[in-house]
């Protein structure tokens, strides 16, 4: 008969929580900013701070929403509930997108139908210029709005240079369309 487990012992006090909060070193921030990228990437997730993971998980553990139990390390610890929110976040982005695909299918949206036709077209367009990375980055510039002088000026062309590229581009998509 197997003996019973002794009870597990208390978690940390808020006052403890706390200081190994404040106690954690420039290298240990380094570390959680790191698994923060880490589960943001293993989970699909952008955004602009790797912070952002790591703020948030801080906080959750000092409100005591997160119940840190006592002989778990903190590194370790801390990465477990970054791993949640980046997993909490994946789960809420994509009921979101269920939701609008959702929505789309219901009100029927010929906007999403003309935006699929218009990326097929770019990419049919985007492979007729494989063997110019120039003239790539000028139609996507196109795509981006980005007109004339700036399109230039990107590109890092003559005025000359970059109206002889216009031009070849035009030729191009216009021998596609025949």
């Amino acid at each position: 008969m197997r003996e019973p487990s002794p009870p597990a012992p208390p978690p940390w006090s808020e006052a403890e929580v706390r200081s190994e909060i404040n106690s954690l070193t420039a290298g240990e921030r380094t570390k959680l900013i790191l698994i923060a990228r880490h589960y943001a990437w293993k989970f699909r997730i952008s955004f602009e701070d790797p912070d952002e993971f790591v703020h948030e998980a801080i906080c959750r553990v000092l409100e005591r929403k997160r119940v840190w139990p006592r002989g778990v390390e903190k590194l370790r610890f801390l990465a477990g509930v970054i791993k949640s929110i980046a997993a909490d976040r994946k789960r809420a982005l994509n009921r979101e997108s269920a939701a609008l695909k959702e929505k789309e299918k219901v009100v029927g949206d010929k906007g999403a139908e003309e935006r699929d036709a218009a990326n097929e077209d770019l990419e049919r367009i985007m492979v007729l210029f494989d063997d110019d990375p120039i003239a790539q980055k000028i139609l996507k510039g196109m795509e981006g709005g980005a007109r004339g002088k700036d399109l230039q000026q990107t590109s890092g062309l003559s005025p000359t240079e970059y109206e002889s590229k216009r031009k070849k581009i035009r030729r191009r998509i216009e021998k596609l369309k025949t």
